[in-house]
C-alpha cells in the first residue's frame, strides 16, 4: 500500500501568521513558578536537546534554557511567529538555541535525536494526531519525554477554541487527560504522570 503524501498545515500556519503580531498580547501568560513547576518535571539538564513544538513567540523558550540544555529546538508553523521569537530570544541565547519553521507532521530531524518534546498549548492544533505522535517518537531517544500541556484546564481551552471565529480552530479540542493517555501510550509511551483539573492540563510519557 503506497505511503499517503504529507502536506504542510498552510491553513493553520496562515491563521497563526494572521495572529502573530497580537499573540502575547491575547492574555496574560502563566505564572512563571507554574511554568518551572511543570518544567522540572521533564529533567531538562545540560546534556538535553529540547524540542519546543509550536513555540509561538517563544513563552517558553526562557525558561527551558533556565535549566541550562544543550540546544532548544523551537518548531513552530508560522514564520510570523518565528519572527516574533527572533526579535525577543535570539541574541540572548545564541547558538543554543535553533529557530526552526515547520511542521509536527513532517518533523525534519533526524531520528532519535531529542530527549524531551514539549507540546505546550499546541497539541489539539495538530491535523492528525496519529501522525504527529509517531513523527514525536521517531525524533525522541530511548526513554525520552514528550509532554503535553496547557497552562489552562480543559474545559477553558475547549470554550475558546470552540467559540474561535475560525471553522479550523473550533474543531481543534482537546480530550480528557485519561483519554488522551491511552492515545499516547498507543505510541509507543508509557505514562508517567498526568493532571487534568481547572488550572493546569498535562500529560508526560516516556518513549518505550
Amino acid at each position: 500500500m503506497p505511503m499517503q503524501e504529507v502536506i504542510f498545515d498552510s491553513a493553520r500556519e496562515k491563521f497563526f501568521d494572521e495572529f502573530s503580531n497580537r499573540w502575547d498580547q491575547s492574555g496574560p501568560s502563566p505564572a512563571t513558578d507554574v511554568v518551572l513547576t511543570f518544567l522540572r518535571k521533564l529533567h531538562i539538564d545540560s546534556a538535553k536537546t529540547v524540542l519546543d513544538v509550536g513555540t509561538g513567540t517563544g513563552l517558553l523558550i526562557p525558561h527551558i534554557f533556565s535549566f541550562h540544555p544543550a540546544r532548544v529546538i523551537a518548531l513552530d508553523l508560522s514564520a510570523g511567529m518565528l519572527e516574533k521569537l527572533r526579535e525577543k530570544h535570539s541574541t540572548r541565547f545564541g547558538a543554543g538555541l535553533v529557530i526552526l519553521q515547520g511542521d509536527v507532521h513532517l518533523l525534519n530531524l533526524p531520528d532519535t535525536t531529542v530527549d524531551v518534546a514539549v507540546c505546550n498549548g499546541v497539541y489539539p492544533h495538530f491535523r492528525d494526531k496519529s501522525l504527529a505522535l509517531s513523527q514525536l517518537h521517531r525524533v525522541l531517544k530511548k526513554r525520552g519525554v514528550l509532554a503535553v500541556n496547557h497552562f489552562a484546564g480543559r474545559e477553558f481551552i475547549n470554550s475558546i477554541h470552540g467559540s474561535s471565529s475560525h471553522d479550523l480552530i473550533r474543531q481543534d479540542l482537546l480530550d480528557p487527560a485519561a483519554t488522551l493517555s491511552e492515545t499516547i501510550a498507543g505510541y509507543g509511551f508509557h505514562v508517567k504522570e498526568l493532571r487534568d483539573d481547572t488550572n493546569e492540563f498535562y500529560v508526560i510519557a516516556e518513549k518505550i
